[in-house]
């Protein structure tokens, strides 16, 4: 069935879209209110984006583009 092997395809980036649209809000708001409660623009982005943050990224980046690197080296 072409339907269920084309959705079976879209589940991963469908669920890394929402996801990612999750997150840049949540960011959003964090450092929108960060801002609004007096901190300056360095400090909200400092206290917007933590080390999860970067181990969450690391992970993202690496799923998608180091993923295919070790797919296309398989025989």
């Amino acid at each position: 069935m072409r339907w269920a092997d084309a959705m079976s395809c879209s589940v991963r980036p469908v669920i890394t879209y929402w996801f990612m649209a999750l997150y840049y809000a949540a960011k959003t708001a964090a450092f929108a209110t960060a801002a609004t409660t007096g901190a300056g623009w360095g400090t909200a982005i400092l206290h917007a984006w933590t080390e999860a943050d970067q181990v969450q990224w690391a992970g993202a980046l690496n799923f998608w583009f180091l993923g295919r690197v070790f797919d296309e080296e398989r025989p």
